[in-house]
Parts: structure tokens; C-alpha cells; sequence
């Protein structure tokens, strides 16, 4: 028994001693791999850190750039050819940013470079933009301006103004338009100062990007006399509930979907008030024609008032009453769609896009100068966007 007893202990202190030794070894082994896992964390967090700070660097010029380059901080660097901005300090790295210009097609190239402090650790970031002018103004210089086609339906000598166009001009009885167009016509190859979709929706979004999204499919013109600006992701109908209710315009009105003004119930009156209506627009197709639906759509349930701008991607089918005269300039443009004008009222001002203009007898088409009806249009600012962004190292 006494020998059972001694070799049961011998056991137990050899296994004893296999545990402690394996258990010395993971333990040894367990510090090593936290000891690396935490080097290589302080490592990636250094990178990303540095990786922020060259970020800086980019927004920064993006913020010079929109400010009409006028800040003090940048200054032209004559060797290089580049605008160059004053070394700054964040998130413990020094900061060089530089901006080429004009590289052909209004592209600028802008390189920001965040080096650590206390180490040689950088990173370059390098970044290409496209720059455009956005200024609407020109097109109030034309009855139409139309990048496509333009069809004159109905009464002859409706149109009085200039028209410029791309593509075709028809007035079926009257080829040459002589007697429907009371003004120039010009036929050029292209409108080079047209804008291209995104200037749109940045320039108008940036009116309404500090609000949150309109909760309401109907906006009912009884209940709202003013109808602030407004951001809505999705379709909109404005109409009203009881005749005769008006509101008025104060600020832009954004909608991402389809819009539709004075389709049904009653009468009322839309005062624009030198405002804007931007609408994107779905581009769904209707499967029962197979075209486009209007991106938006004015009835005779509306009757438009005062000065403003109608604007729309897509299709705008116009055919409200028009409480105007030619103290007012109404400025209408499907930028990359058709305008259908066929008012139940004389309509002052101008538009824009491919356009379709069927008048009842005795309504016109009368383009007046913006200018002298205090109407100034959207203009006068750079639009920057993105083309491309990489990290060189």
C-alpha cells in the first residue's frame, strides 16, 4: 500500500510539473502575441491617424476652392506653377497641401501630404476635381434656348423673343417659323454654357441640405399660406383642399422624386416669389405610353404668380393659369428633358430644353429681360466635384 501510495504522488508531481511547463509556454507565447497585437494596433492607428490629417488636407482645399480661392493662407508658388497653402498642424502631423489648375477640361489636381511630428510616418493623398461655372443668366437673354429640338404648334406669331437651338425647329404651316417667331433664330452646334446634371443638384441641395427630409406626400395649400423650404425624398403633390386659398414661396423647393401641382380638388394660387422649384425627378417609364413620366406637372387647378424658376432633369408638362404680367419673369427648364408649354395665359419670361409650345389662340409666349422685372436668376458660383481620389502612399 505504502508503495501504491509513493507512485499515485510521483504521478501526480510529474503531472504537476507538465501543466506549470505548458502553461509557462502559453503564457509566454499568449504575452508575445499581445505584445505584437498591440504593436501592430498602435501601428494601423498611427496610419489612420496620419491618413485624417492628410484628409484635412484635401478638405481644405475643397473649401479654398469653393471660396473663390481667396484665402489668405494659400499664396502662388511661381517655381512650381501651383497654389500652395501654409503648412498646418493636427492630430500631431504637419500638413502640405498643393493645388494644380486647369490641367485641360477645367480639372485640377490637388496633393495633401500629413508626415508625423515625431516620426517619419506620411501619408500623400492625390485627389483630381472638375471645376464649372454655374450661371443660369444667359438663358434669360432667349424666348427658348433648347440644346435639342423645338416644336411650335397653334398660333402663328406666339412667340415673341430670340430663339436658340441645336438640333431641329419645326412650326407645321410655317417652314421657316418666319411668321410664328417674332425674333432672332439661331441654329448653333452647341450651348456651350448649358450645365450638366450635377451642378444642379449641388447648387440647389446646398439650399436645403440642413433640413430634414418632408415627412408628407400632400402639401394642402389651405393649411400652409407659406411654404418654407423643403427637402423631400420622394414624389409631392401640392394642391388644395378649399378655392381660392394661395401661398407663397419662401425659399427653394427640393424633391428627388416626381412633383405635381393643381392636378385635382380646387383652385388656388402659387406665388413663387422669386424662389426656385428643383425636382429631379424618378425618369420612370410609363408602362401604358412607354415615355418618361413628367418629373413635374403643372394643372389648371394652379394659377402661377409672381417671378421664379421652375427647374427639372426630366419632363415638365406646364399647363397652369398665369396670374403674370411683364413686371414678373418666370423662368422654365427641363435640363435634360422636354418642356411642354401650353398655358391658359399669356406666360413672360423664358425657357429651356428640349420644347414642345402648343398656345390656345391668344396666348403668347412673351420674353421680357429678367432685369427689368427684378428677377435675378441662380448664377455667379463654382461647382467642384470629385473624380477621382487615391492614396499614393
Amino acid at each position: 500500500m505504502g508503495n501504491m501510495a509513493r507512485s499515485e504522488k510521483g504521478h501526480v508531481l510529474v503531472l504537476a510539473l507538465v501543466i506549470m511547463t505548458v502553461g509557462a509556454i502559453t503564457i509566454v507565447a499568449l504575452l508575445h502575441h499581445l505584445d505584437t497585437s498591440l504593436s501592430l494596433a498602435s501601428k494601423s492607428e498611427e496610419r489612420a491617424v496620419t491618413y485624417y490629417a492628410a484628409d484635412s488636407g484635401l478638405e481644405d482645399a475643397f473649401f479654398w476652392l469653393k471660396q473663390g480661392k481667396e484665402l489668405a493662407e494659400w499664396v502662388w508658388n511661381e517655381e512650381e506653377q501651383q497654389w500652395q497653402r501654409e503648412p498646418y498642424e493636427i492630430y500631431g502631423r504637419t500638413v502640405d497641401v498643393s493645388v494644380v489648375e486647369d490641367l485641360g477640361n477645367l480639372t485640377n489636381k490637388i496633393t495633401s501630404t500629413a508626415t508625423a511630428i515625431n516620426s517619419s510616418t506620411s501619408t500623400t493623398i492625390e485627389a483630381y476635381v472638375l471645376s464649372r461655372w454655374f450661371d443660369l443668366s444667359p438663358f434669360g437673354e432667349n424666348a427658348i434656348t433648347s440644346q435639342g429640338d423645338i416644336e411650335i404648334l397653334g398660333q402663328k406669331g406666339g412667340i415673341q423673343g430670340n430663339v436658340t437651338y441645336v438640333g431641329t425647329l419645326s412650326c407645321p404651316g410655317d417652314p421657316n417659323c418666319e411668321e410664328t417667331i417674332n425674333g432672332t433664330v439661331t441654329q448653333v452646334e452647341e450651348i456651350e454654357y448649358w450645365p450638366e446634371a450635377w451642378q444642379f443638384y449641388d447648387y440647389f441641395y446646398n439650399d436645403v441640405d440642413d433640413l430634414d427630409p418632408f415627412p408628407d406626400l400632400l402639401i394642402d395649400i389651405f393649411n400652409t399660406p407659406i411654404i418654407e423650404p423643403l427637402y423631400r425624398e420622394g414624389n409631392l403633390l401640392i394642391q388644395s383642399s378649399v378655392k381660392g386659398a394661395s401661398a407663397t414661396l419662401n425659399g427653394t423647393i427640393y424633391v428627388t422624386g416626381d412633383l405635381g401641382i393643381g392636378q385635382q380638388n380646387q383652385d388656388f394660387t402659387l406665388n413663387l416669389n422669386h424662389h426656385t422649384i428643383f425636382v429631379e425627378g424618378t425618369r420612370e417609364i410609363d408602362p401604358g405610353t412607354g415615355e418618361e413620366y413628367d418629373a413635374i406637372k403643372l394643372d389648371g387647378k394652379c394659377t402661377i404668380a409672381g417671378s421664379g424658376s421652375i427647374i427639372a432633369l426630366g419632363n415638365i408638362d406646364f399647363g397652369p393659369k398665369i396670374q403674370t404680367s411683364e413686371d414678373d419673369f418666370v423662368f422654365l427648364m427641363s435640363a435634360e428633358g422636354m418642356t411642354t408649354l401650353n398655358p391658359m395665359n399669356d406666360f413672360y419670361g423664358s425657357i429651356g430644353g428640349n420644347a414642345k409650345v402648343d398656345l390656345f389662340p391668344g396666348v403668347d409666349l412673351v420674353w421680357i429681360d429678367p432685369v427689368d422685372a427684378g428677377y435675378e436668376f441662380p448664377e455667379g458660383k463654382y461647382m467642384w466635384r470629385l473624380l477621382t481620389y487615391d492614396i499614393i502612399k
